[in-house]
C-alpha cells in the first residue's frame, strides 16, 4: 500500500479526469488532464524525499552522463 505522499497526489490527479469522463469530455481532453498529474505521480515515487539520497542520485546521473 502506498504512503500518504505518494497517495494523495494519485488520489488528486485521478478526480478532473473523472469529472470530466463523467461529464462527457473527448478522449484528448482526459488525456492532456491526466498525463501531468500522472507523471508528477510517478516522479515523486520514484526521486528519493531524503536531501542526502537525492544528491547521490543526481551525482550518479551525472557521473553517467560524463562517461563516453
Amino acid at each position: 500500500m502506498p504512503d500518504r505522499g505518494t497517495a494523495f497526489p494519485l488520489l488528486s490527479a485521478a478526480i478532473p479526469p473523472a469529472a470530466l469522463a463523467y461529464g462527457g469530455a473527448p478522449w484528448w481532453v482526459l488525456l492532456a488532464t491526466s498525463l501531468p498529474g500522472a507523471a508528477a505521480a510517478v516522479l515523486n515515487a520514484l526521486i528519493p524525499q531524503n536531501s542526502h539520497d537525492r544528491l547521490e542520485l543526481w551525482r550518479a546521473w551525472l557521473r553517467h552522463r560524463r562517461r563516453p
